[in-house]
């Protein structure tokens, strides 16, 4: 699975460990919906489209997964574990395949890739060293595009990393991150020779009920409170002054349901979200998958307000 990884992270990371308060469980999330969440859904509107996952056992991969089979594709998931994630009935409509796209008879890549009309790769790696970060951010990735490839794929979504982020790799990192960026390059150059590639560029995705530091990641609760915080105008606009990984702290981290939605319609050609789309940052990602507003500070005020009015008796 992927999630983009960078030392901001580690800013991002220290804070929910400073306060229990701030865990999932102390506020439910509420989303206000936009104009583009009230898009009714359809029915089976990618009927017949067949679609191959890379890293769809995973924790991006598995919600893009459950997104397409609800839009009524064909989908096949390649990872290394095979793994089914879920026990929810949208699971039984995935063929979960095992194969490390980076060991073993390319013969058998090839068909667990199969002949998919469209290749999604969420796959992506974490870790300190170079050659590592280069396998499984780039040589695993070029391995999935050239089995697809090879079958008659032309259509490529993937899970990339923001620009910004990318910005920070000269002067900003540890020289051993150069491989996580050039694995990433890898995979985009490949996707764009072999077709039309639609690039989803996340910068910290959160969302689940745990915490983890490796690979870098917050709970649901805790992510929309930071998003709807980083999002306000002010801290946005102080943002684009900064440099470097200040500026990537700064702007707000993206769900991991929203990214799932993007990258689902980038691959299903729905939600307005072109073929060779770039969708850089949360705002972009928001928007393509219709993403309702995060309110998950908005909704921690309330709660702390609702909690004091039962201590002190009074309305609130």
């Amino acid at each position: 699975n992927n999630t983009p990884k960078t030392m901001s992270s580690f800013i991002f990371l220290v804070l929910p460990f400073t306060s229990e308060a701030w865990t999932g469980r102390h506020f439910g999330v509420r989303r206000q919906a936009t104009t583009l969440a009230a898009e009714p859904e359809t029915a089976a509107p990618a009927a017949g489209l067949k679609v191959t996952v890379l890293g769809g056992s995973g924790f991006v991969g598995s919600r893009v997964c459950k997104k397409l089979v609800e839009a009524g594709a064909e989908v096949v998931s390649v990872s290394k574990s095979g793994s089914r994630p879920s026990a929810e009935a949208w699971a039984s409509a995935v063929d979960w395949r095992t194969q490390d796209l980076t060991r073993g008879a390319r013969d058998n890549l090839e068909a667990a890739v199969g002949a998919p009309d469209v290749l999604v790769s969420c796959v992506g790696s974490v870790g300190f060293d170079m050659q590592g970060l280069i396998l499984g951010n780039g040589i695993a990735n070029v391995a999935g595009v050239k089995a697809a490839a090879k079958a008659g794929c032309s259509r490529y979504v993937y899970v990339s990393v923001s620009a910004e982020v990318a910005a920070c790799e000269d002067g900003w990192l540890p020289g051993y991150f150069s491989g996580y960026f050039k694995g990433k390059r890898m995979t985009e150059a490949a996707m764009a020779e072999a077709g039309s590639v639609c690039l989803v560029k996340p910068t910290f995705i959160y969302g689940g009920e745990s915490f983890g530091l490796f690979p870098p990641r917050v709970t649901d609760g805790y992510g929309s409170g930071i998003e709807e915080l980083l999002s306000n105008g002010a801290i946005k606009a102080l943002a684009d002054f900064m440099p470097g990984l200040i500026k990537v702290a700064l702007r707000p981290p993206v769900s991991v349901d929203a990214v799932a939605g993007a990258v689902a319609n980038g691959a299903l050609g729905s939600g307005g979200v072109a073929p060779s789309a770039v969708l850089d940052g949360t705002a972009d990602i928001n928007q393509a998958a219709g993403a309702p507003e995060a309110t998950g500070l908005t909704d921690f005020i309330a709660g702390v307000q609702a909690k004091v009015g039962e201590m002190t008796g009074g309305d609130k």
